[in-house]
C-alpha cells in the first residue's frame, strides 16, 4: 500500500549560546553561508524531496524566524511556538510538533546543512522509520551516535561509547506515523517528571529498548561521503563556510 505524502519538521528552538558572538543574535537556523540562512536552505531541501506541509518549531527570537517566514512567502509552513526554549531541549520541541501530526514525515535540526540528495535517499529509503547516518566519520563523545545491524539501528544516542557504534546520527530522520503515540507517549512521561534536558533522540532509544531492538523499527540512509555538517561551534561554523556550502546546491 502506499503512503501518502510526507510531511516535514523543522526544529529551530534553540538559543545556539556558544555562537552568540556569531549569529547577530539570532537563532541558528538564520546563520547566513554563502549567502544564504540554514533555513531557507532546508525548506528548498524539504521542496525538493516532495515535502509540501511543514511544521516548524521556533523558540529563541522567534519573531525574526517568523518574520524570515513572511518575507519568504513560504507556503505550506506552520509555526509552532516552543516558549520554555530556555529550559527545554529538542525532545520537548518534537513534542510540540506531535501534537499536530497525524502523518508521516521528515525531521531536521535547525542548525544542520546537508547535501540535498542525503534528504531525497531518507524519502526514498524502504524502511518506514529512517536515520540518516554518517558511517564514515570520526566518532566522539558529543555526537548522536548509532549502532546498527544488518542495516538497522540497535540503539541511539550520545551516550554510546564511540567504539561500539557504526557511524553518527547527523540529524536527518523520516518517521511514520504509527510510531507517533508511543513518541508522545514517551515525551510526555520524561516532561511529567521533569525531564525537559532531553534530546529527541532519547525518544527512539526508548521505543528500541522497548521492542528489544529486534523488531527492525529504524533502517538506515548512509551519506556516503556526501558533504553535511552540524553548526554549534564557531569552530563548525568555519569549517561550513570554509568546506560544506560552497559544495551545495544552491
Amino acid at each position: 500500500m502506499s503512503r501518502e505524502t510526507l510531511k516535514g519538521v523543522i526544529l529551530c528552538a534553540g538559543r545556539g549560546l556558544r555562537l552568540q558572538g556569531l549569529s547577530d543574535g539570532g537563532p541558528k537556523c538564520l546563520l547566513r553561508l554563502s549567502g544564504r540562512t540554514i533555513l531557507d536552505r532546508c525548506l528548498d531541501d524539504f521542496q525538493a524531496a516532495g515535502v509540501e506541509e511543514i511544521v516548524l518549531v521556533a523558540g529563541y527570537r522567534r519573531d525574526l524566524v517568523e518574520r524570515f517566514i513572511a518575507d519568504r512567502a513560504a507556503s505550506g509552513v506552520s509555526i509552532i511556538v516552543n516558549d520554555r526554549f530556555a529550559e527545554t531541549n529538542t525532545a520537548c520541541s518534537l513534542n510540540l510538533a506531535l501534537r499536530v501530526l497525524d502523518s508521516d514525515f521528515l525531521l531536521a535540526n535547525g542548525d544542520v546543512l546537508f547535501d540535498r540528495t542525503i534528504l531525497e535517499d531518507l524519502a526514498r529509503h524502504p524502511a518506514a522509520n529512517c536515520v540518516a547516518v554518517d558511517a564514515d566519520i570520526p566518532l566522539e563523545a558529543e555526537e548522536v551516535k548509532v549502532i546498527g545491524r544488518d542495516g538497522w539501528v540497535v540503539d541511539i544516542g550520545k551516550h554510546l561509547a564511540p567504539r561500539t557504534c557504526l557511524g553518527e546520527a547527523i540529524g536527518l530522520y523520516k518517521i511514520a506515523r504509527e510510531i507517533i503515540p508511543g513518541l508522545r507517549r514517551i515525551y510526555d512521561d520524561l516532561e511529567a517528571r521533569g525531564e525537559f534536558h532531553h534530546f529527541f533522540e532519547r525518544g527512539f532509544e526508548r521505543l528500541l529498548a522497548e521492542s528489544g531492538g529486534a523488531d527492525r523499527m529504524f533502517g538506515m540512509a548512509f551519506t556516503a561521503r556526501r558533504p553535511w555538517v552540524e553548526i554549534d561551534t564557531p569552530e563548525d561554523l568555519a569549517y561550513a563556510q570554509r568546506e560544506i556550502a560552497p559544495r551545495l546546491r544552491s
